[in-house]
């Protein structure tokens, strides 16, 4: 590690320079080495694994996870996404024979994947281990040098992430730079071969902008407001329970999370009655203080509270204190309220009635295209029909979320949901580019093109038919 290094917790003064090592050691082509991206994703999973339960007291003090649910999303999926990215790499990174023209035999083609350079990860608070660590996978595994901010709202775990990131790796490589706006603003100024930022669409246009100066490839993970639509005649038990246990998950603050859902006017009564129910099941006495994430800060708890119409059913109490939020059911909703106008990011569920699906799916089609869309039929033809009318980054059929935890689907948005994707292989590619090799032998050239042309034109024509 070199003594002219800013630490990983660099100030913004000091990100030029950081950035400016990172560029020399990716120049210096370490990193298009397998072996070396092999080896420093394993010495991540050692760390993590070593810090696990550091990791897990991290994320219970900035968010009151529940072990369980921080463990499965951000301990397990990030080192289960290391060990797919540590064995599928050298496939991934092999060449891609292709096909040449009879004109240029004998040739070889071919496509490479190559690594882009010095990357940027800006991570958002509401996973902040995952929602950091996965895009570094994917950006380690394609030999990048990176530089990774999360987020300031989410302090303990930002502050691990940079003592673990530094046991794993030299900062010439990968960094973590920690800070609130000024360290984001500081960031955006530095000429980033690529792009990486998962949030708010107000932030996501920033970071847009910034790639735009240098034309750099840039991807954006923002969210929206996910519909959930039950059809007529679904297991109704089923379908609540998945519902609920998917939407109240880190208290509803899963960008993938069903914003809100739809049912059939003659099953709402009795949708809601055993929403109701399961989420009393769940988080009724103690269990809605251990088992049910904090809302990160006061800013949006108190957004959470001016969301709320008139007559929204509380199970449990609110503790504005802790930042404990009660899971709520909205039973009636306006379309052009706040509530159904921007996203909700937490522990509250509207559940609407409707009578006719084309009526609802025409007012979901003029909307901004979510992240994900969920369909719950017994009827194929009827989940065709909502993925025609309403395009989104991933679909669930008959549940939710589990779209997004699978690392062999890519993940991403569309449109103002976001652009690009990663997770597993997706990751690598989001990270690399192809790059076109053609090579020829020297051998007799008979195709070879040059002048003078004389009259060739037309015996050319009718040999290339």
């Amino acid at each position: 590690m070199s003594a002219a290094l800013p630490p990983a917790t660099a100030p913004s003064a000091d990100l030029a320079g950081l950035f400016a090592a990172q560029s020399r050691f990716f120049q210096r082509g370490k990193t298009r080495d397998l072996r070396f991206r092999q080896d420093s994703l394993t010495a991540l999973g050692d760390v993590i694994r070593r810090r696990q339960d550091d990791l897990l007291d991290a994320l219970a003090a900035d968010l009151g996870k529940p072990r369980l649910e921080a463990y499965l999303a951000e301990v397990y999926f990030v080192l289960a996404e290391i060990q797919m990215a540590v064995k599928q790499l050298p496939s991934w990174a092999k060449p891609r024979r292709v096909g040449s023209p009879f004109f240029q035999w004998p040739a070889r083609s071919e496509i490479r994947r190559e690594p882009l350079g010095c990357a940027v990860v800006l991570a958002p608070w509401n996973y902040p281990a995952q929602l950091s660590l996965s895009p570094l996978i994917g950006a380690v595994a394609g030999g990048n040098c990176v530089m990774l901010k999360p987020s300031e709202l989410a302090p303990a775990t930002a502050t691990l992430l940079a003592e673990i990131v530094a046991e794993a790796f030299v900062p010439e490589h990968v960094t973590v730079v920690t800070g609130g706006a000024e360290t984001g603003a500081a960031l955006l100024e530095l000429p980033f071969a690529t792009w990486f930022y998962t949030g708010g669409e107000r932030v996501g246009k920033l970071v847009a902008a910034a790639a735009a100066k240098t034309l750099a490839p840039v991807t954006l993970e923002l969210g929206g407001k996910c519909p959930c639509l039950l059809d007529r005649g679904v297991p109704l038990d089923q379908s609540v329970e998945r519902v609920v246990a998917g939407k109240f998950f880190n208290a509803g603050q899963t960008c993938v999370a069903p914003d809100f859902v739809l049912v059939p006017r003659e099953d709402h009564k009795a949708f809601v009655e055993k929403a109701l129910q399961a989420i009393s099941d769940s988080f009724s006495g103690g269990a809605a203080q251990s088992d049910l994430a904090r809302i990160i800060s006061t800013s949006h708890y108190e957004r959470l509270r001016r969301l709320l119409p008139e007559g929204s059913i509380s199970v449990g109490e609110d503790d504005p204190a802790s930042l404990h939020f009660a899971p709520r059911l909205v039973t009636a909703a306006e379309w052009e309220s706040p509530l159904m106008s921007e996203e909700i990011f937490g522990p509250i569920l509207p559940v609407l009635a409707y009578d006719d699906p084309e009526d609802v799916l025409h007012i979901l089609r003029e909307r901004p295209a979510p992240l994900a869309l969920y369909s719950f039929s017994r009827n194929q033809s009827f989940h065709d029909r909502v993925m025609a009318a309403i395009p989104s980054g991933s679909v669930g059929v008959n549940d939710v979320m589990k779209q997004a935890t699978n690392l062999n689907l890519p993940f991403g948005g569309v449109g103002a949901s976001g652009t690009g994707r990663y997770r597993g292989r997706a990751g690598f590619d989001c990270f690399t580019y192809e790059r076109s090799v053609t090579k020829r032998y020297f051998v007799k050239d008979i195709f070879l093109v040059k002048p003078p042309y004389g009259n060739r034109l037309d015996a050319l024509k009718k040999f290339l038919r």
